[in-house]
């Protein structure tokens, strides 16, 4: 009699462990039938070859006679039951019920186990905005396998340099969203691409003016720069004034006509309006002086124009943040993404090299003395929908130049991004009553490079601009990239805080703590050493970015 009880017992274990084996693959082939057949879908129609993709990954994953299952129940079907409340949102659901014979406690009446499963999958489509932040500084003119090159001096492209392999990858991103970004467009929604070039400055002017003019100062900014000057009767002799002031003296009046390099202030009205208007070009032979075939000396020639490119000095900062800050003070100004333009401190400048000259006497080939080194790389765009053929022609516009400044680079590719600030209105946190997922991708070739002395950047030259550093003696280069790297490490966080996923790619070049730590995850950190490794990093991150986003509700 005592046997009864135990054999009971131990019978219900047994098929109850058979039971919940059985119910678990049921469940298995359940989502993988529901799964890929919204992956079958195609705009929220549920057809023949829907079922037929479901029915075979059911039967796949549980064929008939699993686990002793009743083989002539075997898998009842109960309609692949679509719920549709948008075409972004269609579900397919699935379900089953079978029956598991039981083996001891079929000796008290218990034949069979039911068994029963529901399941339903659903796409999660979101709207995608994926800003590119692009080194584009000389190096990138160098092939992978050279450590330094003379295209970068030069500025010659060549077949094997790097910004040709950044727009391979950048094209193989595209090719590889391409059916993700069809996709959502026939669900209403979008994907959208911005692209931030950068290096020692950044090219900006064009997407601020066209948001708001006001935001960019339009009455006087201060240059490092010269006038003509002319000394006082006998003030210098003719030797002083050919050899020290490398100007030119006149024996009559005695008098010497030689530049003196200084902090100017200019008005900056026409020279802003010349972006959208040529004909506003203004005539700076005559706020500066023409020179001679040797550049240093004074002349009356022909008259010379300015006009805008677009790019652009940063507003107000501070030299306060140093390499150990931890967070953006308040008065640094250009790092707040999110600020707007509210008067002269929190407006951009004009980026006007041609006006541009050093206190101190510096020569390089092809230039006029005291002419610092500047750059200005292809105009940004701002997140729009693209045609492979307008980004390829873009991409070919691309021209590598300039100094390492990450920061520029991160702080631009923010705005562009953020839901708030000046492009806020652009970028919602919804679209079409959709989340909208947001992303930058990080491209160097290499680790921060500043220029002290001698480049011009968004923050003017630094050794007489001081807006980083203490500027003159009291600093110097080392101190200054220490600076502009803490100020890149803490727009990451910032840009982070924002809620947007960044992949960081070092080009042919190490991946520092630095950039590591920008990524928002050590698996979105990666080098590629040439072209090759490049696109496939491109294609992978899209792969990453574009994946079908399948979930069981």
């Amino acid at each position: 009699m005592s046997l009864l009880p135990l054999l009971a017992m131990i019978g219900s274990g047994i098929d109850m462990g058979r039971g919940y084996l059985a119910q678990s693959r049921l469940q298995q082939a359940c989502d993988a039938a529901a799964l890929a057949g919204r992956r079958a879908m195609t705009g929220g129609v549920l057809d023949d070859a829907v079922k037929t993709e479901a029915d075979k990954f059911f039967k796949f994953n549980f064929p008939t006679g699993t686990a002793d299952v009743d083989g002539t129940a075997a898998f009842q079907a109960k309609g692949f039951k679509p719920i549709i409340g948008s075409s972004a949102n269609s579900t397919v659901t699935v379900s089953a019920t079978t029956t598991l014979p039981t083996t001891v406690m079929k000796i008290f009446g218990f034949k069979t186990l039911p068994l029963s499963v529901d399941c339903f999958a659903k796409q999660d489509f979101v709207n995608t905005d994926i800003v590119l932040v692009l080194d584009v500084t000389g190096s990138m003119l160098c092939a992978t396998t050279e450590t330094s090159c003379t295209n970068s001096s030069t500025g010659v492209e060549k077949a094997s340099s790097k910004i040709v392999g950044l727009r391979s990858a950048v094209l193989a991103l595209y090719d590889e969203l391409a059916k993700t970004q069809t996709e959502l467009e026939a669900a209403g929604m979008r994907l959208r691409y911005g692209i931030v070039p950068y290096s020692s400055s950044v090219n900006v002017g064009d997407a601020i003016v066209s948001q708001n003019a006001n935001y960019i100062v339009s009455d006087n900014w201060d240059y490092q720069s010269r006038e003509v000057t002319i000394s006082g009767a006998g003030e210098f002799t003719d030797t002083d004034c050919t050899s020290n002031k490398y100007g030119s003296y006149s024996a009559t009046t005695r008098k010497c006509t030689y530049f003196t390099y200084k902090t100017r202030n200019f008005p900056t009205g026409n020279f802003v309006a010349s972006l959208k208007d040529a004909s506003k070009a203004v005539e700076i032979s005559s706020l500066i002086g023409t020179s001679d075939s040797d550049g240093d000396t004074p002349v009356a020639a022909a008259t010379k124009y300015s006009r805008w490119a677009g790019c652009i000095e940063e507003r107000a900062s501070t030299n306060s943040l140093t390499s150990t800050t931890t967070s953006i003070p308040a008065a640094a100004k250009d790092l707040s993404i999110d600020l707007i333009p509210t008067d002269k401190a929190s407006r951009w400048k004009p980026y006007w090299s041609d006006i541009e000259y050093m206190p101190a006497r510096w020569v390089r080939s092809g230039h006029e003395p005291n002419q610092p080194q500047f750059a200005c790389p292809t105009p940004a765009k701002r997140l729009q929908a693209w045609t492979k053929a307008a980004l390829s022609t873009y991409l070919n516009t691309l021209a590598a130049t300039g100094g390492t400044y990450h920061d520029n680079g991160m702080i631009w590719g923010g705005r562009f991004i953020s839901p708030d600030g000046i492009f806020g209105p652009e970028n919602p946190s919804t679209y079409n009553s959709m989340p909208v997922a947001r992303h930058i991708i990080f491209m160097t070739d290499g680790l921060l490079d500043t220029g002290y002395e001698t480049l011009y950047t968004t923050y003017g030259i630094e050794k007489y601009d001081a807006r980083i550093t203490a500027g003159g003696t009291a600093s110097n280069e080392t101190q200054q990239a220490q600076r502009h790297q803490q100020r890149f490490n803490l727009m990451c966080s910032a840009v982070k805080a924002k809620k947007v996923s960044i992949w960081v790619v070092a080009f042919a070049s190490a991946l520092d703590t630095n950039l590591q730590t920008c990524a928002t995850s050590v698996a979105q950190a990666s080098t590629s050493a040439n072209t090759a490794d490049l696109t496939a990093k491109f294609v992978e991150i899209g792969k990453n970015i574009g994946s079908l986003r399948l979930v069981k509700p």
